[in-house]
């Protein structure tokens, strides 16, 4: 299966990953300043509604530093 990244975006000592895989839906992880991950498991029809989660859940974890 073949992933492609489509966009990093630094928040709040945080990283978000967005990617695309082959059926060309959308997820993303996200990377804390401690090397934990947090990856969603729900599929995104689009990149744009992939990254506004993505940004969203982000904002919350990083409130929460000891995710």
């Amino acid at each position: 299966m073949e992933i492609k990244i489509s966009a990093l975006i630094v928040i709040n000592d945080c990283i978000l990953a967005v990617y695309c895989f082959q059926d060309e839906t959308y997820r993303f992880s996200v990377v804390n300043a401690m090397g934990r991950i947090y990856t969603c498991d729900t599929c995104f029809p689009t990149q744009s509604s992939a990254k506004f989660m993505g940004i969203s859940v982000t904002e919350r974890l990083a409130i929460d530093r000891n995710w």
